[in-house]
Parts: C-alpha cells; sequence; structure tokens
C-alpha cells in the first residue's frame, strides 16, 4: 500500500498562529464565514479544552493508522495532527500510547473523523483531542495513507498550514491567507457583543434592528 508524506509545506509564523489564542470558536467562525466550521459530530475529550495550531494534514483508510504514526514521526511542535477518516469507525488510531508521543514530540493536538480509545487516560493528559467517537478496537497498520497534503475533515477543506481553533463549541479552520484579517474581525465583534451585554444590562432587551427586521418580515407589534 502506498504512502505519500510531505512535510515541506509553510507554516504561518507563530506570532500570527498567537493572535487567535484567547478567542472563542463561535465568534471567529461568524468571521471566517460558512464552510470553515467542522461539523457538530467533532468533540473535545474533556471540557475546557483548548486547541490552537498549525494544521498537519492526515488522510487514513478506515480500521486502520499506520499515518498516523507517520504523522507523528513528521509533527512540528505546534502543529495539530488534522486526520480525516471519512467519519469511520471501524478502529481507534488514537490511544493513550500514541497521544502520548504525540505530546512528548510537541504536538499541539489531534483532531480525528474518526475514533479514539483510552478516553479516561487521554481525557487526562494535557494535550487537547478532539474526535467524533470512542471505540475499543485497536487499527491495523497496512495504509494507505497521505500526509500533509489538503483533506476535507468533517465536511470542511483543511490545507496543511492552515490554523486550527478548538474548544467545547468545536472546531473551526482558519486559511493561513486570510489569519490577520479574521482575528481583527473576530476582536472588533468581541468588542460589539461586550456592548450589546452592557445594553441588556442596562434593561435594552430587544435593539431596534430587531423591530426593523420583524417588521419587514411582516410582523407588527400589538
Amino acid at each position: 500500500m502506498t504512502i505519500d508524506a510531505r512535510d515541506d509545506f509553510v507554516r504561518p509564523e507563530a506570532a500570527t498562529v498567537e493572535l487567535f489564542r484567547d478567542l472563542p470558536v463561535a465568534t471567529v467562525s461568524d468571521i471566517v464565514g460558512p464552510g470553515h466550521t467542522m461539523a457538530a459530530r467533532m468533540r473535545p475529550l474533556r471540557t475546557g479544552a483548548r486547541l490552537l495550531g498549525t494544521a498537519l494534514t492526515l488522510r487514513l483508510p478506515p480500521g486502520d493508522n499506520l499515518g498516523m504514526h507517520l504523522a507523528i514521526l513528521l509533527s512540528r511542535p505546534g502543529d495539530v495532527i488534522v486526520a480525516d477518516q471519512a467519519g469511520t469507525q471501524d478502529g481507534a488510531p488514537v490511544g493513550e500510547i500514541v497521544a502520548t508521543v504525540a505530546q512528548t514530540k510537541g504536538v499541539a493536538g489531534i483532531v480525528l473523523d474518526g475514533a479514539i480509545r483510552d478516553l479516561a487516560r487521554l481525557r487526562d493528559m494535557p494535550m487537547p483531542v478532539f474526535a467524533i467517537g470512542v471505540f475499543a478496537q485497536q487499527c491495523t497498520k497496512d495504509g494507505p495513507a497521505s500526509v500533509g497534503l489538503p483533506i476535507t475533515c468533517a465536511g470542511v477543506p483543511v490545507a496543511p498550514g492552515d490554523i486550527v481553533l478548538g474548544d467545547d463549541d468545536g472546531v473551526v479552520i482558519v486559511p493561513a491567507a486570510r489569519a490577520v484579517e479574521v482575528a481583527a474581525g473576530t476582536r472588533r465583534k468581541m468588542q460589539q457583543e461586550a456592548r450589546r451585554l452592557a445594553s441588556i444590562a442596562a434593561g435594552e432587551l430587544y435593539p431596534e434592528w430587531l423591530a426593523e427586521l420583524l417588521a419587514r418580515k411582516g410582523w407588527r407589534a400589538p
């Protein structure tokens, strides 16, 4: 079986990635736009997990994890392994041992459109893991696999070098070329939301724009 692996893609500067350190996935999702937020099935293994790093992309066949071992071997500190296993759960590519090796290599997290195992141990690890399910069965190691090539993971196109952000609301992908723009737009929206929350606290529950929109849709207050 064939293995296609590349690790020569351009990663964004660390300072660019850090622009997203304290930004919430939901607001980034609003700014980056549709098609960049992974399907709702992609969940963190523990509440409060925060994920941020550069995408090291991986495509795995069902029930196999040879490529996961290769991706970890090729990873650099700060990479997030984003693995497309097409939503299959025929075996668990990531368990305690694989995750421990990844963490030791400096991997910032794992996003897997597939199953994990050793759930309790993975929840206790500092490195965040996002996945779609849990299945005790081990994987084969036959391949094929691709590393460092464009993929689609949980419905979202991901290119190697994209910025990966995750929290309790899920995972969002920010194309590297849009990073500065999206981070700035997110901060502006957070300021707007802070002002709106202050107005709610002051008693303004329904803003003027909502009344105008409802009126255009044909609703009139009694």
